[in-house]
């Protein structure tokens, strides 16, 4: 159920995006864009760990939605982020949906608040995953620093919690980091089953 309430209410923004306005494919404060894509990608360490034997060792997380410019503060939407964690028993990985809450402080630095759900997580693979929550500052949707708090269901446990720094990449760079995490993680894979 969680799964399609999220799917729907990207579809639905996406929509409405596409008939109410200039959809732009990076933001520019100074232009006339009412839209624009989120194309993020993180490198984080973890500054917890949590209480399960899974313990985390890094995270490459990239993060793709649709903002859209509520007036000339605050920007919000909808993005889809997955997550691969090295652990201390191999690599994992994370999917979810975010909400993006995103101020400019001026015309170079925003800040950005994301909540969001984490739909699965590979070692727990039975049912919901958990929460995260993001807090991050931006220089012009280039680089920036992120900080995120996962609260993760494990099978012993309830709820863990892992706190994570991340040096992030926004815009044509977060593209581009996407694009090869892709392209390096599809070979990873594909050695992996050989």
């Amino acid at each position: 159920m969680r799964k399609a309430s999220g799917t729907f209410c990207i579809v639905l923004l996406l929509i409405i995006s596409n008939v109410s306005g200039e959809a732009c494919i990076r933001y520019d404060h100074s232009s006339t864009c009412t839209s624009y894509p989120i194309t993020d990608f993180y490198f984080g360490l973890p500054v917890s760990q949590p209480d399960n034997i899974i313990s985390r060792e890094g995270d490459m997380t990239t993060n793709l939605g649709w903002m859209f410019v509520l007036n000339e503060s605050y920007d919000l939407g909808p993005s889809l982020f997955f997550s691969a964690y090295k652990s201390s028993d191999g690599w994992h990985s994370q999917l979810g949906v975010r909400a993006n809450l995103r101020y400019h402080l001026d015309n170079e630095f925003h800040l950005e608040l994301s909540p969001g759900l984490i739909l699965t997580d590979s070692p727990f693979p039975d049912g919901f995953a958990g929460y995260s929550a993001e807090l991050s500052v931006s220089w012009k949707d280039w680089v920036g620093l992120a900080t995120r708090l996962d609260f993760v269901d494990t099978f012993e446990s309830g709820h863990d919690h892992v706190l994570h720094i991340s040096l992030r990449f926004g815009s044509y760079a977060g593209m581009g980091l996407t694009s090869a995490g892709i392209i390096g993680g599809g070979l990873a894979y594909m050695e992996s089953r050989r």
